[in-house]
Parts: C-alpha cells; sequence; structure tokens
C-alpha cells in the first residue's frame, strides 16, 4: 500500500494540519505496510531532510495576510514522481489547490482520493479574499472538490457536521487525530526550569492554554474569567503558549486588566520536550475555544496527566464526552462566569480532581500509531471499493 498525501499546509508553517500530515506520514513509514510521500506547495527555508519520508514541493506563491501560500500543482513532474512511487491511494488534507491536485491525480493514474476535513477553513478564504461574493464563489468551488472524493473523513463528528451545514453532499467517516506524545511525565529537570523561570509555587494551580494566538479561539474569555478568579481572591498562575496576530493585543489586555503578575506569554515553543514539560506541569489545561474543529491539544494534554477545560457542545468536548461531564475532563459554558466557576470547583475537590486526571491519562490519550493503523484499514478498503466501481 502506497500513499501519497497532498496538503497545503505542512512545515514551517504550525498549525493542526501540518502537524497531523506529518505524523500521519511518519507513522505510516514507521508501521511499514508500504511507502508514502507528502506533496505540498513549496515554502522558503523550508528543511525537509529530518523526515523519515520523502517530501515533494511544487511552486508556490504568497497569499495576501497570511501564512499560507497557493501552490500551482499542474505539473507532469508530480505526476510522474507518484508513478515512480507506485501510489496507490491519494490522502488530501486540505479541499484546496491540494484536492484540485488530487481530483488530476486520479484522472490520469485512475486512483482513489480520500479527504479529510479538519478545519473551518472558510475564515480562511473570509481573511485572504476579503471580498463576500468572492469568497463565496471560492467556497462553492471548494466544496465541489470535496464533494468529489471517493471517502469523506471528518476530525470529529462536530467537525463533518459543519461541512455538511456549508455544503458538503455526502456522508462522513469519524477518524479521529492522534497525538505524538507518549504517555508519561516529561523530564523532571525541564519541570523545575518552567519553575524557576515563571516563579512557579507547587501550591498554587497552574492553568495553561497551547494554540495560535488569536481572539477567535476565545483567549478573552479566558482573560474575563482570570479576572473574576482574581476578584474572588483565588491564587493561580496562568501560561499561554503560542504565536498569532493578536499576541500582543493580548499582552495589552491582561496589563489593563491588572493581571500581569499571573499571566505569562511564552511565544512559540517548537521544542516538543519543553512543550511536554510544560503540559506536565500545569494542573489544568484551560482550552474553551468552538473554533476548533477537532482538539489535539486536549490529547497531548491527557498524555501528560494534565486535565482539559472545555466549552461544552464544542469539538473538543466530543473528545472527552464520550465519558460524561467531569469525568475525564471539565466542562463549561461558553462564559466567562461558567469558566470561572468550574475551575473553583475542580481545585475545591482534589479528590475529584484526581479522578478526572487519571482518567483523562487513561481514557483520553490516542497515539498516532494507532490512528494510522485505522487509516491503512480503510485504505484497503477504499481501493477494493474503487476497483470493483
Amino acid at each position: 500500500m502506497n500513499v501519497a498525501f497532498l496538503t497545503d499546509s505542512f512545515p514551517p508553517i504550525v498549525d493542526g494540519v501540518s502537524r497531523c500530515v506529518v505524523e500521519c506520514a511518519k507513522s505510516f513509514t514507521e508501521i511499514g505496510q508500504g511507502n508514502c510521500i507528502v506533496v505540498t506547495p513549496y515554502k522558503a527555508k523550508a528543511n525537509d531532510s529530518s523526515y523519515n519520508f520523502p517530501v515533494f514541493r511544487f511552486p508556490s506563491v504568497k497569499l495576501p495576510k497570511m501564512e499560507y501560500r497557493l501552490g500551482y500543482p499542474y505539473l507532469p513532474t508530480i505526476i510522474k514522481k507518484l508513478k515512480e512511487y507506485k501510489t496507490d491511494i491519494i490522502h488530501a488534507h486540505s479541499p484546496f489547490m491540494a484536492m484540485s491536485l488530487a481530483r488530476q491525480i486520479r484522472q490520469i493514474l485512475n486512483i482513489p482520493i480520500i479527504y479529510t476535513q479538519h478545519t473551518k477553513w472558510e475564515f480562511d478564504i473570509g481573511r485572504a479574499v476579503g471580498i463576500p461574493a468572492v469568497a463565496k464563489v471560492l467556497e462553492k468551488f471548494v466544496y465541489k472538490n470535496i464533494n468529489s472524493a471517493d471517502e469523506v473523513w471528518a476530525v470529529t463528528r462536530y467537525a463533518g457536521k459543519h461541512m455538511t451545514s456549508r455544503g458538503f453532499k455526502g456522508d462522513f467517516i469519524v477518524m479521529p487525530n492522534g497525538t505524538d506524545f507518549p504517555r508519561a511525565d516529561a523530564d523532571e529537570n525541564l519541570t523545575k526550569e518552567i519553575n524557576q523561570k515563571h516563579g512557579l509555587s507547587e501550591n498554587i494551580p497552574v492553568l495553561l492554554f497551547v494554540g495560535r494566538m488569536m481572539w477567535y479561539k476565545n483567549q478573552g474569555l479566558i482573560l474575563d474569567a482570570l479576572e473574576i478568579l482574581q476578584a474572588k481572591d483565588f491564587d493561580f498562575r496562568m501560561i499561554f503558549i503560542g504565536d498569532g496576530r493578536d499576541l500582543e493585543d493580548m499582552k495589552k489586555t491582561v496589563r489593563e486588566k491588572n493581571l500581569h503578575d499571573r499571566v505569562f506569554f511564552t511565544g512559540l515553543i517548537s521544542d516538543r520536550e519543553l512543550l511536554r514539560a510544560y503540559y506536565t506541569r500545569a494542573n489544568m489545561f484551560v482550552f474553551p475555544s468552538t473554533y476548533e474543529t477537532s482538539g489535539i491539544v486536549v490529547g497531548e494534554a491527557a498524555a501528560c496527566r494534565c486535565p482539559s477545560l472545555v466549552a461544552r457542545g464544542s469539538a473538543p468536548s466530543e473528545i472527552l464526552e464520550e465519558y460524561g461531564e467531569n469525568q475525564s475532563g471539565f466542562f463549561a459554558d461558553e462564559n466567562a462566569g461558567s469558566v470561572a466557576a468550574t475551575i473553583l470547583e475542580a481545585f475545591e475537590n482534589m479528590e475529584k480532581y484526581e479522578f478526572v486526571r487519571k482518567n483523562a491519562a487513561d481514557k483520553v490519550y490516542l497515539p498516532w500509531s494507532k490512528v494510522m493503523e485505522n487509516s491503512i484499514a480503510r485504505y484497503e478498503e477504499v481501493c477494493e471499493n474503487y476497483k470493483n466501481k
């Protein structure tokens, strides 16, 4: 079984899709049931030498106001490369040029396409275009791409339902994301360094957020909740990890709320072991975002025995609700008062907190190797169905 992973988002771009493609290709290669190749747009300063799989990049141009690039994949060299790899199936992780290329490859090589819905990408279209009428035309084009896939996956039911509400007309299979973290605490020396850097005390709860610093991920709601906690004399420390266009505005808001001695921003942390150490040191991962269609970070926190607080009805909550509210994670309504109350309640009942913390590691944890084993089984079935059709 030889697979071509097609994506418009790949490192050095840092987002959920790029991380997912890296881990899928890495795990597929390690399982050793075939070969894979990643096909993605060219980006300056990209270094693909460390991967255990080949990466083929095609020409691209930068999109305005965004880190993403618009690729031009209609090249004979791509078809030639995939023929050399004897590709059996295409797995597209982006609905834009990646899916357009996938359709071209299918027509020439006569192999099936699987498409995975990761994000609410129509927001990216809106930001890039800025003209609603043009954005609507592009969205229609993209759903034409998605509807042409031989099988469609969604990382959660939430992601699939959102896709259906926007124009997808078929059925989908839920294939969740995993995590590359082992289920274990990080190096104790690294957690000690974190304590020293931020002046953390063992008897004061440490709250954590990891993600892009964009207001639409509900960091404003978190800061409002922290303001409530401070007014109630609840002592805490909050760490935000990530980068983004709203980072400086968030720092300004922290100063205005007089939270600057309790809230810290680290910027982007690319070192995975250091990131693991932050998860391990934290007592709660606060992630009330309703923008997400998945929640890879919730799985990362679970691997480090750090329970998550999520918004009811969100995609991240779907990862936890299988076991019931407040069993493997904490649930709050999407408002600052509810988030603050949930944090207070969690740390007022440490016996319950420890129960949830243990369940997070035991029940929520899902490694990428398991995800890829399930994916390979579907690849084989889709190929068989395609031949019969």
